[in-house]
């Protein structure tokens, strides 16, 4: 008597594959969550003060925006919209995205020692470190929003214009962010001074990514350039979610989509590369 073999596309066999994958699944988010709270702690000193540095960097750059645009009689481009709210509106979000970019390429370099770990992955560390940067620019954001209400009567009206285009554009942001750390932390392996060179290109794209102006602010000379740096669209969408008097038709939402997934392929491809020809960092 024969024994049965499985069928391929069987029920049972179906059900058996979920569960496998739920199970995995399961077992990723663990590991990712360990990595959160092992990384939140090591970046932070291990104290809850340390958190607090957290805000520095962004306070710092408002505070000297205000100050400059204040000096120099400038105002910001949309109507009855303060210059803290207008600068915030840029740099917690472009803080988040260079925080990726830079994280990610040291995502497999500063953690060979986990990555001894068969449960440790180098894109579990790419996500833990995605997430953690993602929560505290959602956490920076809050404290901005209520310590301007208490300190200069900013209303909570001020930061809410279309709900809808809000979370539609930060889920972008996010997405935009995740693609940029796969494919820094790829090619950062293969390349080590990509790290250097996205230092150096960090300086320009934060004058041309849309913190001091917004797209359909620009005169169509400036603009037909400015429309290239997809980073400039996304900040141009959380405005037009975030501030109450601003709308845009200028920026394109499947623009920085788009960028981010050739981002996240090309990651991946360079990825599936480096393991080919023998380069593994983790322990199967």
């Amino acid at each position: 008597m024969s024994s049965e073999s499985p069928v391929p596309n069987a029920p049972g066999t179906v059900f058996t594959s979920n569960a496998g994958f739920r199970a995995n699944l399961g077992v990723m988010w663990r590991v990712v969550y360990a990595l959160m709270i092992r990384d939140s702690r090591t970046r932070y000193g291990g104290s809850d003060l340390g958190y607090l540095w957290a805000l520095i960097d962004p306070i710092i750059l408002l505070t000297v925006l205000v100050l400059v645009f204040t000096a120099f009689g400038r105002k910001v481009p949309v109507p009855n919209t303060s210059l803290a709210v207008f600068f915030t509106s840029g740099i917690v979000p472009f803080t988040y995205f260079r925080s990726c970019v830079q994280r990610g390429a040291t995502a497999a370099t500063s953690n060979k020692p986990l990555l001894a770990y068969p449960q440790v992955k180098v894109m579990d560390v790419v996500v833990s470190r995605v997430l953690l940067d993602y929560a505290t620019m959602i956490s920076v954001l809050i404290v901005f929003i209520v310590g301007l209400n208490f300190t200069t009567g900013e209303p909570f009206s001020s930061w809410l214009g279309d709900p809808l285009q809000l979370v539609f554009a930060f889920t972008t942001l996010f997405y935009f962010g995740f693609g940029w750390a796969v494919f820094s932390s790829s090619l950062a392996r293969v390349f080590p001074l990509w790290i250097d060179i996205f230092t150096y290109m960090s300086r320009p794209l934060w004058f041309t990514s849309g913190i001091f102006f917004t797209l359909a602010g620009l005169n169509k000379g400036i603009r037909k350039y400015a429309i290239f740096n997809p980073v400039a669209h996304v900040m141009e969408w959380i405005k037009v979610g975030m501030l109450p008097a601003f709308h845009s038709n200028v920026y394109i939402p499947a623009y920085p989509l788009a960028v981010a997934t050739v981002a996240l392929f090309i990651g991946l491809v360079i990825e599936w590369l480096w393991r080919l020809t023998g380069h593994v960092d983790e322990v199967d």
